[in-house]
């Protein structure tokens, strides 16, 4: 639940038009934040699929959806007044991912063990 609810939050705060929120020109804090939310979600994730007792296979299947998730929240963006689509940006929450990606598939890799 908390997986899902950490999302919205997300994906609601990316549907604030950019005027509505305080200016960072430092371009390093913004794509650490980017990391950082996908990061948290990835591994509320991992607990979860822990929980469910996935393979490492189920890990692989679950964070490719949630890498679409991330494009298409990076996607939306574009329908948002003072927002754009950044590849960087998904660079940064895809790298967020993947790193939870990867705690997770080495604690699987362990209890397998």
């Amino acid at each position: 639940m908390l997986a899902i609810l950490w999302m919205a939050i997300i994906w609601l705060l990316s549907s604030i038009p950019n005027p509505g929120l305080p200016s960072a020109n430092i371009i390093g804090i913004d794509k650490l934040a980017h990391w950082g939310e996908y990061f948290i979600w990835g591994m509320l994730v991992n607990q979860y699929l822990r929980y469910l007792k996935y393979g490492k296979w189920g890990y692989w299947l679950v964070f490719l959806i949630m890498l679409l998730c991330a494009a298409l929240d990076e996607y939306h963006q574009k329908y948002i007044p003072g927002r754009s689509v950044s590849i960087y940006d998904f660079v940064a929450n895809a790298l967020g991912l993947l790193s939870a990606l990867y705690s997770g598939l080495h604690i699987v890799k362990k209890l397998e063990s």
